[in-house]
């Protein structure tokens, strides 16, 4: 029996293949860039930054789920697309560079029981000669399948082979390190009304990257000047100039013919921090 794993960006799906003949099973790996949950691992903060201020900096992990699991710790590397999903990467685009050589951490694996958090440590080593700029990738925290899993679901199939699917999670934190005086600025375009699943209005649009590093921040819409929605965290990295996000409106009710504004910021804490506003007259 051997697991064929597909990674969904940062989620699994584990098929178990039983054969009554040995030898027929094969593992293959098949990567793309579908978002999912995270099972029961809560991880914090959500974001590792190294801007030259510090060069240690640690995560705590947390189950939230009630089985212990354990949780494999690597660091990978994604290039962002502009809808803001991540796909693997083998090598940075032109004016980037990969943060995997320049920290270190441990522990590499851990077993989370529900009732006791554990931290991850993160070391930066920069070398002397290192150019400035923006150095990206991301610390993925996978689940590891166990070897009979008790909530998989079994499938059947003409040929008499026994399937078992069960889903894997795991959970992804960007790591970026920053060496230099960077800047960048943000702008917002491309608003549009529209309408998501039962009706719920929301908001499109497009928060645009120029400069030499990523960005971070909220978006907060207003109606009329009340507020009707936010996302928070946005991430456009530097391999991105732009990232299409759509924003839910809690609004009740007809949109259109109201003054609709949307303001981007970045934490305050961020050097240059970045701000942008734009408005949707009715």
């Amino acid at each position: 029996m051997r697991d064929v794993i597909k990674q969904f960006g940062i989620f699994a799906v584990v098929l178990t293949v039983c054969s009554p003949v040995p030898g027929l099973a094969q593992q293959t790996t098949q990567q793309t860039n579908l978002p999912a949950p995270a099972g029961g691992l809560l991880v914090s903060p959500s974001y590792v930054l190294f801007d030259g201020r510090v060069r240690s900096k640690s995560l705590l992990l947390s189950n939230r789920g009630v089985t212990t699991e354990t949780y494999r710790i690597s660091i990978v590397n994604r290039l962002q697309q502009t809808d803001g999903q991540l796909v693997p990467a083998d090598k940075p685009p032109e004016g980037e560079g990969f943060a995997g050589s320049l920290v270190r951490y441990a522990p590499h694996e851990v077993v989370l029981t529900p009732d006791k958090p554990q931290t991850v440590r993160l070391l930066l080593q920069l070398p002397a000669d290192l150019p400035d700029g923006e150095y990206r990738s991301h610390i993925l925290f996978q689940q590891v399948p166990t070897e009979a899993p008790s909530d998989s679901v079994p499938l059947a199939s003409a040929s008499g082979l026994s399937v078992s699917i069960r889903a894997v999670f795991g959970v992804t934190v960007p790591l970026i390190v920053r060496k230099g005086e960077l800047q960048a600025s943000a702008s917002l375009s491309d608003l549009r009304l529209t309408r998501l699943a039962e009706d719920q209005p929301a908001l499109t649009l497009r928060v645009n990257r120029a400069g030499s590093r990523s960005l971070r921040g909220d978006l907060a819409v207003l109606l009329d000047g009340e507020p009707a929605g936010q996302l928070k965290q946005v991430n456009v990295f530097l391999s991105t100039p732009y990232r299409e996000v759509v924003v839910p409106l809690t609004t009740k009710g007809e949109i259109k013919g109201h003054r609709i504004s949307v303001r981007f910021n970045e934490d305050e804490e961020i050097p240059g921090a970045a701000t942008a506003t734009q408005t949707l007259a009715p």
